[in-house]
């Protein structure tokens, strides 16, 4: 993986061609959050945008705000059943126009020149199909968290064997990729979960080239009710495992690397999960993620997070 040193250059191109890019949102019960979730791609600084945006079943006021917003801007609302996340983004692909598509959680933010940043990259690099930046942490009324939470997952070329071996976010509301390429891979996998790691890992399997920026273009909020604070990711890693990397000779890198750090992770105050995992996968390792998994499983909840993180 390259470091920062190796950065690709962000200056930003003065571009005649200006290609459309399809921005795709999915809202379930952010009522507090989507107005400047949308508006923040009403505001780009890049102006050729098809803007999608999906209402999956909210039962807060959300739809009442995005109807009204799609009134006053004229972008497309769609208002379903929550038919889930991944499987409303295999929708938004279908009814995408653009040459790239860029994915935002409507309790995010993007930043101004988010999207002329990744498109300037893109004409000046037609062999990459997807990019990933960074992302700034904010609270739940906006405010930035401790610099700490800018989080950089890659710089420079993203292999498969860094997704798969190296246990960092792909930064979901920063992506944007190639149309052409998410339609050649046959979309998102419905049976996953996790739609931007699990996207990355099939377009490198798929010979596509990933690039990280060395920029932060979205912010990511902290509210407590984050889907990636709620919900386990060991199910999707082991389905991520059986399709990419079951035939690779290093499986069991895989194992050690990403669903033995799970187990790690969850065994402090999701004890029941962690049990989950460690039943329903080969994770058995003497790995010292192992053994400190075993550690937390064995300890009071209150004690099991203290130990070494």
């Amino acid at each position: 993986m390259k470091t920062s040193s190796d950065a690709p250059s962000l200056q930003l191109l003065d571009s005649v061609r200006e290609p459309l890019v399809t921005a795709l949102l999915v809202c379930w019960n952010h009522e507090r959050f989507v107005r400047d979730a949308v508006r923040s791609v009403l505001e780009q600084s890049y102006r050729n945008i098809q803007l999608i945006v999906f209402d999956n079943g909210s039962t807060d006021g959300s739809r009442e705000i995005l109807q009204s917003m799609a009134d006053e801007h004229g972008f497309e609302l769609v208002l379903q059943e929550n038919l889930g996340l991944v499987r409303t983004l295999n929708i938004g692909l279908r009814r995408a126009r653009g040459e790239f598509v860029a994915l935002l959680a409507t309790d995010d933010v993007w930043l101004t020149d988010k999207t002329r940043v990744q498109v300037d990259y893109f004409l000046r690099h037609p062999d990459v199909g997807l990019t990933i930046g960074a992302v700034q942490a904010i609270d739940a009324d906006g405010r930035p968290l401790a610099r700490k939470n800018a989080m950089q997952p890659y710089v420079g070329a993203v292999t498969l064997d860094d997704l798969l071996w190296i246990s960092r976010t792909t930064n979901g509301p920063t992506v944007m990729a190639r149309i052409a390429d998410l339609n050649r891979v046959g979309g998102y996998d419905e049976d996953i979960q996790t739609e931007d790691y699990s996207m990355a890992v099939k377009l490198a399997a798929h010979g596509v080239q990933i690039v990280g920026l060395p920029r932060v273009l979205t912010l990511y909020r902290r509210h407590g009710g984050n889907w990636t604070a709620r919900e386990s990711r060991w199910r999707d890693l082991c389905a991520i495992g059986q399709k990419y990397c079951r035939t690779r000779a290093e499986y069991r890198r895989f194992i050690r690397e990403r669903l033995t750090g799970e187990f790690r992770r969850l065994a402090g105050s999701r004890k029941s999960e962690a049990l989950r995992l460690l039943f329903s996968a080969p994770v058995a390792s003497p790995s010292s993620d192992f053994m400190i998994g075993l550690l937390k499983l064995a300890l009071p909840a209150r004690l099991g997070n203290i130990v070494q993180d």
